[in-house]
Formats: structure tokens, C-alpha cells, sequence
């Protein structure tokens, strides 16, 4: 009769080691695919940023390339018959009729953030730009009882329309009306543009809108992270000898998730243990500048 031999096989502390070794593997790869797929998110939306940046900077170049080259000044005639506006607005060399601006105090994640823009327009002299900023969909934000600036116009057939809730609103505006009714019946430079100018643009009693206003940042479209979070406009300068105006354009563009603080310097982004957004990694921001000159009629 044979003799029945015994089988090798595992020893229990062998299994144990090879579960661990496993489940350490695994663990390994799965960080590594979440950290790829975190690098690659915000690699996308950087991406997002710098292509909607340029569009925008663009977009803008060409308004103001096929503006008029007429002085800003002589906007001060046109609209004020009293002579002491017209004297104060040519004294400020109409610079508010190029760009408006309102500024003021918002609270992010319960920290206090004073002289912060919130919204306000640039006005090339064909078409103007009003833009609200990010902080008024930014999570963790509270703007307090600010609200989001909006336009009131009239369209080709003399329809008056209003539109509400954009983030960056391109409309026709050839005669700056935008800017303008900011400013208001009395050209005041202590108000403006820094000062606390009406949430409300209403144009109706300037020229018809002959195109329909566009949402340059869609907050339903390709760009539903991004927003506006400044846009200045220094005073332009006027070449009397050449009969150009030159402008220089900033803007920061950013986006609404990732408790972006415009007023850090270098870190403008909170810290992951600072914000519980599981979506920081989406935290980018940019400031765009250029220069263009009028050469339109």
C-alpha cells in the first residue's frame, strides 16, 4: 500500500502578509490614479482660464480697434447742457463715461475683505461691457445686500428689455449709455468710479440696442466655473497731434470655487484644510492685461 504524501500549501502568517502587500498595492493605485486625475482637472481648468482669458482680451482689443477716435471729451457737450458739469466733466476728461466701478466689503468663509470690486463697466464707444463679480456665486462668500448688477435697454423695435444674473454682458453701445447713466444728470468725480453707483444700467433713454446682449461667461455653458473679478480701466490717453485715444485693460479672471481671495498676495486660493469644497482642486486665477488704440471713425 503507497504511502499517502502530504501537500504543501500556505502558512496562515504567509496569507496575512500577502492580503496586506495587496491591499497596500491597491491603496498605492488608487492614490495615484486620484492625485492623476486631480492633476489633470486642474491642469484642465488652468487651461480654461489662460483660452478664456485671451478670448476676452480679444474680444475687447477688437472693440476698442473699431471705437471712434473722437475725443472722450467732447461727450461732455453732447450730454450735460449745464455749463459747471460740463466744466467738471472735462476737468476728469470724461473719464467715467470709459469705466464705472463699484467697490465694497465681502465676507469669505467669515473673514472680512473691504474695498473689494463687486461690479462695474467698461465702455469702449461701441460696444460696453458690464461684469459682476465672482464673489456673487463664489462659495463661501457673502456680498451682504449687494446684488448682482443688471442692464435695462431697449431693443431694434424699441421693446424695453432687462437682463439680470450674467457675469460678463457684452451689449452694443456706441454712445458709452452705459457708463453714462452710471454717472448720472450730475457728473460727480468723488461718486465715481469707485464709489457706491446703482446696481441698476438702464439705457432705455439712450440709442435702441440693434443686437441682442451676450454672456461672454455662460454660467450654463463651458465656462460655468469662471467669473470676473476686476476690471480696471486707467485713463486712456489722447494723441491731439494723431487724433488717437490709447486704452490699457485689466481684468482677473478667476474661478467661483476655491474661496479665492484677490486681495492675497501670491496666495489666493485658500488652503484645503481652509475650505471644504471637495472640488479645490479647481482653484485658479489669472490677471490679463493689453493695450489697444481707437482707430475706428
Amino acid at each position: 500500500m503507497a504511502k499517502q504524501g502530504f501537500r504543501e500549501g500556505f502558512t496562515l502568517i504567509e496569507l496575512s502578509l500577502s492580503i496586506i502587500f495587496i491591499s497596500i498595492l491597491s491603496l498605492t493605485i488608487v492614490l495615484i490614479i486620484n492625485n492623476t486625475i486631480k492633476a489633470y482637472q486642474r491642469g484642465l481648468i488652468l487651461s480654461q482660464v489662460n483660452t478664456t482669458g485671451m478670448d476676452l482680451v480679444d474680444d475687447m482689443r477688437s472693440a476698442v480697434q473699431n471705437s471712434s477716435t473722437k475725443s472722450i471729451v467732447d461727450d461732455c457737450t453732447t450730454i450735460y447742457t449745464s455749463q459747471s458739469v460740463k466744466d467738471v466733466c472735462e476737468q476728469d476728461g470724461a473719464y467715467n463715461f470709459v469705466t464705472v466701478r463699484r467697490d465694497g466689503t465681502v465676507y469669505l468663509n467669515g473673514e472680512k475683505m473691504e474695498n473689494v470690486p463687486l461690479y462695474g463697466a467698461f465702455c469702449s464707444g461701441t460696444y460696453s461691457y458690464i461684469w459682476n463679480s465672482g464673489y456673487f456665486w463664489a462659495e463661501g462668500a457673502d456680498m451682504q445686500t449687494v446684488t448682482p448688477a443688471t442692464l435695462k435697454y431697449k431693443d431694434s423695435t424699441g421693446t424695453t428689455k432687462e437682463y439680470t444674473q450674467f457675469r460678463l454682458l457684452k451689449v452694443r453701445d456706441d454712445s458709452r449709455g452705459v457708463c453714462v447713466s452710471a454717472v448720472g444728470a450730475e457728473y460727480n468725480i468723488s461718486r465715481l468710479p469707485n464709489g457706491r453707483i446703482n446696481n441698476s444700467f438702464d439705457i432705455t433713454g439712450y440709442a435702441n440696442v440693434p443686437e441682442n446682449p451676450v454672456d461672454l461667461i455662460l454660467a450654463d455653458g463651458e465656462n460655468t466655473d469662471l467669473a470676473i473679478y476686476d476690471l480696471s480701466v486707467p485713463m486712456p490717453a489722447e494723441s491731439i497731434a494723431n487724433n488717437n485715444t490709447f486704452y490699457t485693460v485689466s481684468f482677473i479672471l478667476g474661478t467661483i470655487k476655491g474661496g479665492i481671495n484677490i486681495r492675497a498676495n501670491g496666495k489666493n486660493c485658500s488652503a484645503p484644510n481652509d475650505f471644504s469644497t471637495e472640488n479645490f482642486s479647481y482653484c485658479a486665477i489669472n490677471k490679463f492685461n493689453f493695450a489697444a488704440q481707437a482707430s475706428g471713425e
